[in-house]
């Protein structure tokens, strides 16, 4: 059912979606830097090497994680074939995406505790220190859930770069339509849990943070 509660709105505009924003952007360019150091000269020409929002944000996504808690980004296309060691490739570029998350939630984390523990500055900029916790709080989110092993997910890759053909499973497409599926059932199927496990893993990391 539609929220029109006018708090909630002005919470969604002034903090998780500009946190989401950030969050995405980073994972998205962080996935891009990897493949660009690694050999693949893809990401420039498709202009994802790039810190600018709108070059990496999937709407659906963006959604899906402002109201259900598991959202996407553009996927930054890479070639693979091209980068000097494809499996050292594959996972070093696969990782990067939600190791960007967690370092961005590590540097904000000292900034975050250093503005709550001044008054003077929580007085007068308030703002940024909710919206720092939020960029911290959505940043894990990203994180965690890209890291889930599978397909499309940035987890899955990783598994498939430990395989001796790990081209096999990247050309196979229907892998990343099934496995989509599959995260489908998983969150809306209640048998499954899926909310209280991602909590498990969520609340221990962010209370680290925070």
């Amino acid at each position: 059912m539609f929220n029109f509660n006018v708090a909630y709105w002005m919470n969604m505009l002034l903090f998780s979606l500009p946190a989401v924003l950030i969050a995405m952007t980073l994972h998205e360019f962080g996935h891009a830097y990897a493949a660009y150091k690694m050999g693949d000269t893809t990401v420039v020409a498709s202009g994802r090497l790039s810190l600018n929002p709108l070059r990496h944000i999937d709407w659906i996504g963006l959604l899906s994680l402002l109201f259900f808690r598991i959202g996407w980004g553009k996927p930054v296309m890479v070639d693979f074939m091209e980068m000097r060691n494809l499996r050292l490739g594959l996972a070093i570029t696969s990782l990067a995406g939600p190791g960007m998350n967690f370092l961005t939630a590590a540097v904000l984390s000292p900034i975050y505790k250093l503005m709550m523990h001044s008054p003077g500055f929580l007085n007068n900029f308030s703002y940024f220190a909710i919206l720092t916790r939020y960029i911290i709080l959505y940043s894990v989110l990203l994180g965690i859930f890209n890291l889930i092993p599978i397909p499309p997910l940035d987890g899955s890759k990783v598994i498939y770069a430990m395989t001796k053909r790990p081209q096999r499973w990247l050309l196979d497409e229907s892998l990343d339509f099934y496995g989509m599926l599959f995260i489908l059932a998983l969150v809306i199927i209640p048998f499954f849990h899926f909310d209280a496990i991602l909590n498990a893993i969520f609340i221990p990391i962010v209370k680290f943070f925070l």
